[in-house]
This record gives C-alpha cells, structure tokens and sequence, in this order.
C-alpha cells in the first residue's frame, strides 16, 4: 500500500508540472493583455484630451504642430514632454512623504496626466552622482514613460522661460522605437532589430499629400486647420517573450528574437531628441557582483530583456531574448477654433 501511494504522489507531481507550464502562460498571457487593454483606453484618452485643448489653444494660424508643441501656453497646459520623466530622488527630498498621483501628477500638463498611470519605474545610472562604493557613478531613481531614455540634445536655449520643480529630469527625454524588421539570427530567428524613432505625442500627417494639416496656410483645404495628434505607447510583457513569427501554425520555439543592443540599426538616427545612454545595459552587475538582465524596458533602446530559453542552441551565446512587444497607437482629430483677421471682418472664426 505504501508503495502505490508514493508511485500515486510522484505521478502527481508530474502531472501538475505538465500542467502548471500551460496554467501559467494562460495567467500571465490574461494578465499582460487585461494591462494592455486598460493602457489602449488610457492614451486613447489622453490623444482626445490633448488634440481637443489644442485645438481651443489661441495660437497663430501658420503655426504648425511642432512648433505649437514648444509654445509656452501649450506646455503649460496641453503637453510638454519634460513631464515625461520625473526624478523621484529629487521628489523625496522635497517632500519626503510624498504622493506621486497627489503630489506630483496634478502639476502635470492635461495630456501628461493621462499618460502618468503608464510610467514605470526605472534606474540610471549617472556619473555625476557619487556613491560611496565608487566615487565615479551613481544611481538616479525615476519614475517616466516607457520607451527609450535619451539624454535631451543640448541645442538651442529653451526661450519659453517656464520654471518647473526641481524633480522634473528635463536633461532626459522619451522617445519609441518602432521595429521595422529584424534581421536573420541564429537558427533563423530574427536577432537584430531595424528600428524607427518616433516621438511620444506627433501629428498625424503625410508629406506627400497633406504636410501639415494643423497649419492654415495649407493648400488642402479640406485637411487644414485640423489637430491631428498620435500617441505611441509600447507595451512590453514581463511574462510573454518574443519569437520570430514563422506563420499560423508553425513551430517557433527554436526561434527567439535575441536581445542584442549592439546589433540595432535605426533607419532615421536625425529624429532622435537625444543621444542613447551607454549606461544603460542589458546586463549589468549588481551591488552582490551578480551578473543580471536589466529587464523588461532594459537596454539604451527600451527593448527589454528576458532570462527565458537562454540556452546557446537557442540563442547563440546565450545572453536572453527580447520581450514580446507591440507598440500601440491612438488618435483624435479635431477642428482649430482659430481667430484671424480678413479684409472685411476684424476678426473671423474659422471652424
């Protein structure tokens, strides 16, 4: 009898573990998608609230998008993208007890307070921070976007003169890069990605048949005059990991997309707000000297890393996969309200 019932626990055993495998990706596939869901409502949210107060923003009626984006009126209450990352070192020693959504969120621009739900928490490291263990870096804690963390170019002086407090990290910026294709790898899979920058907030435009339709002085006139604003937000999963697509149907568990920063090529390098931060790599040494992944938006791209199937027959050399990954989108159009004067009316309304 006592035998039957140690045969009966190992078989058991066995069987669970066959099943948990299966459970768990049900679980965190519902978990990632339910976020995801919730993330697609939210920045559809904020491209109705930013592309509806811009368009009630007072701003010339030759201005285009971008340059209304750096208007001081719309930074202050529409969108500006130095609210993207906030410094939470910086936070703490003002108020020590502080609340980040009470706190912090409502002195945010509209838009930026529909997005501050989606921030995720990140550490980078900076060589003007001393620490004890090495006089030669340190770590900055942040609360920001996700996507890739730039160092902000130093370019010509901000002249909009807006004060912002001083956990506000404007020396970085936020920026998404989309993949394009990815490169043949080892076994076939796809290991280097081709990348597009593209900014948080843009304009929906074409420079072929409608170049920028929030400008009056466009020559559509059935596509002028109008806000056309786009929110990119990347949705990477900390529980799913990323396979070369081999079609409906065919296995691809040979195939990983391998997480390979060094290997990325950006197919417009002069979209980029900034320069890529080299501090921050896939896999780095912790304060124990273990070497470990930096995560799932980890890397100078954002394009995270993940420990599963790690083994050299899968990915060469072994150093992790990308997560899975798409970038989702929203939009909203809306009509300018723009006063301009004409040669029969001081002032006109053009819907």
């Amino acid at each position: 009898m006592r035998s039957r019932c140690h045969k009966r626990s190992g078989q058991a055993l066995v069987e669970f573990g066959l099943v948990a495998l299966v459970l768990y990706m049900l679980v965190g596939g519902a978990i990632t998608f339910g976020i995801w869901i919730y993330a697609a409502g939210q920045i559809q949210q904020a491209a109705n609230v930013g592309a509806r107060e811009l368009s009630q923003t007072p701003l010339p009626f030759d201005e285009t998008f971008e340059g209304a984006l750096n208007q001081e009126v719309v930074r202050k209450r529409v969108y500006d993208d130095r609210w993207l990352v906030i410094d939470l070192d910086e936070l703490e020693e003002e108020n020590p007890d502080y609340n980040f959504f009470q706190d912090v969120v409502p002195r945010m621009p509209l838009l930026n307070q529909q997005l501050a739900v989606l921030y995720i928490r990140d550490d980078v490291i900076d060589k003007r921070i001393p620490t004890l263990e090495d006089e030669d870096r340190g770590y900055r804690r942040l609360m920001r976007y996700p996507g890739a963390l730039l160092n902000r170019s130093e370019g010509e002086p901000d002249e909009a003169g807006i004060e912002y407090p001083d956990y506000v990290a404007d020396d970085y910026v936020v920026q998404i890069p989309l993949v394009v294709e990815r490169k043949e790898g080892h076994n076939n899979g796809g290991g280097a990605e081709q990348i597009r920058w593209v900014s948080v907030v843009e304009e929906v435009d074409d420079p072929d048949t409608n170049p920028e339709p929030f400008s009056l002085e466009n020559t559509n006139l059935d596509k002028r005059g109008v806000v056309a604003l786009r929110v990119h937000y990347p949705a990477q999963s900390t529980w799913l990991s990323s396979y070369q697509d081999r079609g409906a149907f065919v296995p691809n568990g040979g195939d990983p997309n391998v997480a390979n920063d060094d290997a990325v090529e950006a197919i417009n390098p002069e979209a980029m707000k900034g320069s890529l931060l080299d501090s921050k790599p896939l896999v780095f040494d912790n304060s124990l000297g273990e070497s470990v992944y930096a995560g799932t938006y980890g890397g100078k791209y954002g394009l995270g890393i993940h420990g599963a199937m790690t083994s050299p027959e899968l990915t060469g050399d072994a150093i992790g996969i990308r997560p899975y990954r798409r970038v989702l989108v929203s939009h909203a159009i809306f009509r300018r309200e723009v006063f301009t004067s004409n040669q029969n009316s001081e002032e006109t309304l053009i819907p």
